[in-house]
């Protein structure tokens, strides 16, 4: 095989393919030129799910005239002046990459206008070559529409998703930046429907409505850490769901790293969720938004071609914060942070526009408009049954799908006071009278978590109980469960049990106070499941295990309680430190309020 230099056109586009994946990568460097530009307004258009036409609108400084076919060069930058730059990056883009990229498998046509200059200037770039230049009039800032994405690479069409597959991905790339930002106003339209608008005052939560609604909003807890001086310093900025409110994948959990956004799949996302160990139903998972502020020259942002992993210099330290910062504040939770009949009248607003837009309704005619930037907005007319959905309250607004939410109530052991019990229902939940309507508390899963708890001090005081057995249990397991179970024997003792090898077999001499005989195999045999998963740290192993004795240990669905044994209940579930959930996750109480029985009845629309 001859050696040879690779033509300039097919470098140039296997370069692209690096940094230019699917439309979405499109709309990622654009925005990051804009916001580097210092935009305060960005407005993204999709047709055809980005394949017919891209096209990003800002505000910013724009480019000088002379310097617009530089910038279309491969690694013409100005955020870069030395190597040594690299270990002090303050912007989103450095690399020179993107319009040369993005005009090389595509038809883009550039218009922008620095402050200083009269007239703007519109470039047209086709496959990477200049095909016009002309003067202008535009604002300032930059408007670029890519048009026929990979028109000259067939092949990359093919491995594309479909047209709503890749629409969607843009709106999740634009839906990052806009947490990311606050304090931008971003505008989305596909294929001429406004999808997403935000209002750019600078307030995480307003965007957070814009995307879930004010019922999800209103529950996330904040979470905000200092810690440090100088280039040592580490500032965790947020919020984070209860327990309560979770999704089937990390779809809603948002990193950004100095407000880069990163892949929720590293080991920051794994420190985020093991923040609710022991508070979270397995295979669910939180919604987060959180911007991790260190010293650049502490984070290498330069190790994936799209820029969407990073690497610490002191990585431990980081993880610790990130983890101490979301523990902090579930512990710290509370009351729900706002009431639905006092929020601010500008989240108002922007909650009836969310569930407007949930249905399909048009709220351009009610409300502020879109900024001006020629952008078309759609002129359907909104449908009846969206008025109605408006005019209803805030908490009645269709729920987004794939998320699990439960009234925020401030779970004090006040609050349990307050309870009236009425009674047991289907022998396995407790029913009782609240100011905010009926309560459902879980018999099994609330005994649960006060045994979890209670067993938790004990073991940190050394004071689990054991009970010598009368006669020795014997116990068949397969070899490995027998060889993971004997190495933790030291460990097993200070948890009640003593197990002692017995040929292929082990013998239990001893169990945990509390636990019923008949369960000890079922309690080893967990454990040794457990083991088999994990190589985690002591303390997690023995939170395992004491979540697994008291699910054993705790009153059986079914079972018939007395109504004092329910009193009981009750007031040492609201002793808890964490009382809304047992160990594994799963809700001690559910609220059935006074509006949803009222409608049952028909006593309200």
């Amino acid at each position: 095989m001859t050696i040879r230099i690779l033509d300039s056109n097919v470098a140039t586009q296997i370069a692209a393919g690096e940094v230019i994946e699917r439309p979405a990568s499109v709309v990622r460097e654009l925005i990051e030129n804009a916001l580097d530009a210092g935009a305060q307004r960005i407005v993204v258009e999709v047709r055809g799910g980005g394949l017919r036409e891209l096209r990003v609108q800002d505000d910013g400084s724009g480019i000088p005239a002379d310097q617009v076919e530089l910038a279309f060069q491969r690694h013409a930058t100005s955020k870069l002046n030395s190597a040594d730059d690299l270990w002090s990056i303050g912007t989103l883009g450095f690399r020179g990459e993107a319009l040369p990229a993005i005009a090389s498998v595509a038809q883009v046509v550039c218009i922008t206008r620095s402050a200083g200059q009269a007239v703007g200037l519109e470039l047209r770039v086709a496959g990477g070559e200049v095909q016009s230049r002309s003067p202008v009039g535009s604002p300032v800032g930059m408007d670029i529409s890519v048009r026929n994405l990979f028109y000259n690479t067939p092949v990359r069409r093919e491995f594309l998703r479909s047209e709503a597959s890749e629409a969607t991905a843009v709106a999740a790339t634009v839906t990052q930046y806009a947490l990311a930002y606050p304090e931008v106003r971003f505008t989305l339209m596909l294929d001429g429907r406004l999808a997403l608008q935000t209002l750019g005052d600078g307030d995480l939560r307003s965007v957070l409505i814009e995307l879930y609604g004010l019922d999800i909003t209103r529950q996330l807890l904040p979470v905000a850490l200092q810690q440090g001086e100088g280039p040592a310093a580490i500032s965790i900025q947020g919020l984070t769901s209860p327990p309560g409110l979770t999704r089937s994948s990390r779809s809603a959990l948002h990193l950004f790293i100095n407000r880069r956004v990163v892949q929720p799949r590293g080991a920051i996302a794994i420190v985020v969720e093991e923040a609710y160990h022991n508070l979270l139903i397995k295979g669910r998972h939180p919604l987060a938004v959180l911007n991790i502020a260190i010293h650049p020259a502490a984070v290498d942002v330069n190790i994936h071609p799209t820029k969407s992993e990073v690497k610490f210099r002191d990585a431990p330290r980081v993880l610790a914060a990130v983890g101490r910062a979301v523990r902090d504040a579930l512990l710290a939770s509370g009351a729900p942070l706002w009431d639905a009949d006092h929020m601010p009248e500008a989240f108002n607003t922007t909650q009836r526009r969310f569930e407007l837009r949930q249905i399909g309704g048009d709220w351009a005619n009610a409300y502020e408009q879109p900024p001006d930037l020629g952008i078309p907005r759609s002129g359907d007319p909104a449908h009846a049954d969206a008025l109605l959905w408006a005019q209803r309250p805030p908490e009645h607004s269709p729920a987004a799908a794939g998320e699990q939410s439960r009234p925020g109530l401030s779970l004090s052991a006040a609050y349990f006071e307050r309870l009236r019990i009425l009674g047991q229902a289907q022998n396995a939940y407790i029913v009782a009278d609240a100011p905010e309507g009926l309560v459902l508390i879980d018999q099994h899963a609330a005994h649960e978590r006060i045994l979890y708890e209670r067993m938790q001090d004990q073991y940190a005081a050394q004071s689990i109980g054991m009970q010598q057995l009368a006669q020795a249990l014997t116990v068949d397991l397969a070899p490995e469960a027998h060889d993971l179970l004997l190495a933790q024997s030291r460990d097993l003792t200070t948890w009640g049990f003593v197990i002692e090898d017995f040929g292929m077999a082990l013998r239990v001499r001893a169990i945990p106070t509390g636990l019923p005989e008949q369960h000890a195999v079922g309690v080893l045999s967990e454990l040794a499941a457990a083991l088999r998963q994990t190589s985690a740290t002591q303390s997690i192993e023995s939170n395992t295990l004491l979540a697994i004795l008291a699910c054993r240990m705790a009153i059986p669905v079914g079972q018939i309680l007395a109504l004092e044994e329910m009193k009981a209940l009750i007031t040492d579930l609201g002793c808890c430190r964490t009382p809304h959930c047992c160990p594994h996750g799963h809700p001690t109480i559910a609220l059935l309020n006074t509006g949803s029985i009222e409608r049952q009845f028909g006593r309200i629309a």
